[in-house]
């Protein structure tokens, strides 16, 4: 009787084996749709650059509580695996009527098709670091531009090698920028996810509220006549204003201040006035206490006498001299 078996979980490897031609990549648990029963399968991949004819490997099998159901060996024959090709998940490897937990794997021996058999248990696991998973709508994007299934993690590049966005770890022995289980180009996908990013990356908040103006430090107010200082003499003073006829003019000698106005506008006050006093004559108390100067006759000095006659007739005299000495030139000449 013919059974279908459909997945049920799947888990790729978490270390390659550095240095051998032959990579676990990953466990499939496969259910029975009349029986029940789940269907261990493993795959792996050739990286080297000969086909792999044949592959030993043992496998261990444990339930959910820790368990071991199944310890064995399993051998893969009549393989022709190139490059870069993933086999073996058709094989189940074991057959289990109880939940499984967990799948070990080690590799044991491979054979070329060039008959040379390579002991794989001489080279080392190395443990990788777990994938970063992809949000679920930048996922879908990148599947609708690269026209690919399955592409739930971060295409990254370690020192062991690079990541696929399907999943798939292909060390540096594996030579290639091509994903060999999704055929995706590592490049054109860092590309695509990098130009994915910078489109989805939010436009900054702008704030829509009116701009508000603060109010100055400090209030604005009008400028102030300082008056002069009690005591100081006045050097300059206003002509007194005259008075209409018929009008008698007044004099205030309060001090002068203008007052900031207050923030309603109110009429002007005025200051009371003195009662009118007759009016002052400026300078007329500079005048009362000024005092008289006498006058005393200064002798003439000879010297000053003689030098402002020789200021007085030097050049009448110096023409006529010149005037002289131009006719004595002029008669000798002739």
């Amino acid at each position: 009787m013919e059974e279908n078996f459909d997945l049920l979980a799947q888990s790729r490897a978490n270390y390659y084996t550095k240095g051998s031609p032959v990579q676990f990549v990953k466990v499939e648990l496969l259910k029975g749709d009349v029986s029940g029963d789940v269907a261990v399968c493993l795959s792996f991949k050739n990286i080297s650059g000969e086909p792999i004819t044949g592959l030993v490997v043992t496998f261990k099998c444990k339930d959910r509580s820790g368990g071991i159901v199944c310890q064995d060996q399993f051998y893969y024959q009549d393989l022709d695996a190139a490059n870069g090709q993933v086999f073996g998940a058709d094989d189940a490897v074991y057959i289990s009527q109880t939940p499984i937990g967990s799948v070990e794997v080690d590799l044991g021996q491979a054979y070329l098709a060039n008959g040379t058999a390579i002991d794989l248990t001489r080279y080392p696991r190395v443990r990788l670091p777990a994938p970063k998973k992809l949000p679920a709508e930048l996922a879908r994007k990148l599947g609708e531009r690269t026209h690919k299934e399955g592409l739930s993690v971060v295409p990254q590049v370690l020192d062991e090698g690079w990541y696929c966005a399907c999943g798939a770890f292909h060390p540096r022995e594996e030579e290639g920028v091509w994903c060999s289980e999704c055929g995706s180009d590592r490049i054109l996908l860092q590309n695509t996810l990098s130009s994915l990013l910078q489109a989805g990356k939010a436009a900054p908040a702008t704030d829509d509220q009116p701009t508000r103006m603060a109010p100055p430090v400090r209030p604005e107010e009008p400028t102030r006549a300082v008056p002069p200082l009690g005591g100081a003499a006045q050097q300059n003073y206003t002509p007194a204003p005259q008075a209409a006829p018929g009008e008698e003019l007044g004099y205030d000698d309060s001090d002068v201040l203008l007052a900031p106005p207050s923030r309603a506008a109110q009429p002007a006050r005025q200051e009371p006035r003195r009662a009118a006093e007759p009016a002052r004559q400026p300078y007329a108390a500079a005048r009362r206490y000024e005092p008289e100067e006498e006058e005393y006759p200064q002798e003439e000095d000879p010297r000053d006498v003689i030098a402002g006659q020789i200021i007085r007739w030097a050049p009448p005299i110096t023409g006529v001299l010149c005037a002289v000495i131009a006719v004595i030139g002029f008669f000798m000449a002739r």
